[in-house]
């Protein structure tokens, strides 16, 4: 929402197919690849977020809302844009060097996964490049308060080329840039989780506030959190 992490450049490995959801097997190899021969891939534990697993559906199949209360929460985002195209893309853009488009492509009870295609600066160069996101999650139930554990797996596939030195100074560091981008979000799922939680009144609020949110997001805000259904 902050969290300690420690990430691992993990060695390139392929996938089974079975594991490649069927979206994104259509797209042939520009889809597939990003999981077979990644660039690079990330691994993240989320465990104990404050929500069931309805809430955090709730917020995952509600991108703007979501980022627009983590910006609130967490001033670090303030750059950070989400908007919902027509054609279901979600289009994301942060003026310090980064854009693209997310579409889901496999969307079950316990497990979502969207395919980006974008750019990322570094140095002043422009890396275009492709990535999978798979989240997975499960609730805790045996417990006085509900809460659920996330895991997140990033494939990242880059088809810009450097040469020479410059190459081998990009590789070095753009690693850490994601590193860096990556840790910023994990912190503010936990803090918009929390807020969603513990105090959904002013959450709304917030969002309410903010005049960011057209009409129809508060109101499907205040249904789900607001309401007996909603709280957990």
């Amino acid at each position: 929402m902050v969290l300690l992490t420690a990430f691992v450049l993990v060695p390139v490995t392929v996938m089974n197919a079975s594991d490649i959801p069927d979206q994104l097997a259509k797209k042939g190899p520009a889809g597939t690849e990003v999981i077979t021969r990644p660039t690079i891939t990330r691994m993240e534990e989320l465990p104990r977020l404050p929500v069931s697993v309805r809430q955090g559906e709730f917020l995952l199949d509600h991108p703007h809302l979501s980022m627009v209360l983590a910006r609130i929460s967490d001033p670090k985002l303030d750059l950070y844009r989400v908007e919902v195209m027509p054609n279901g893309l979600i289009h994301i853009t942060d003026p310090a060097g980064l854009a693209g488009d997310a579409e889901i492509v496999e969307s079950v009870p316990g497990r979502r996964a969207y395919f980006v295609t974008g750019y990322f600066d570094v140095l002043k160069i422009r890396l275009r490049g492709r990535m999978l996101i798979k989240i997975s999650y499960k609730e805790h139930t045996d417990e006085p308060r509900v809460s659920a554990d996330a895991t997140t797996a990033c494939y990242i596939k880059v088809d810009s080329s450097v040469v020479g030195v410059l190459a081998k100074v990009v590789n070095f560091i753009f690693p850490k840039k994601v590193d860096g981008r990556i840790n910023r979000f994990v912190n503010a799922v936990r803090i918009v989780a929390a807020a969603v939680h513990d105090d959904p009144s002013g959450s709304y609020n917030k969002l309410a506030s903010s005049g960011e949110l057209s009409h129809a997001e508060l109101s499907e805000f205040e249904r789900f959190f607001l309401s007996t259904a909603g709280k957990e």
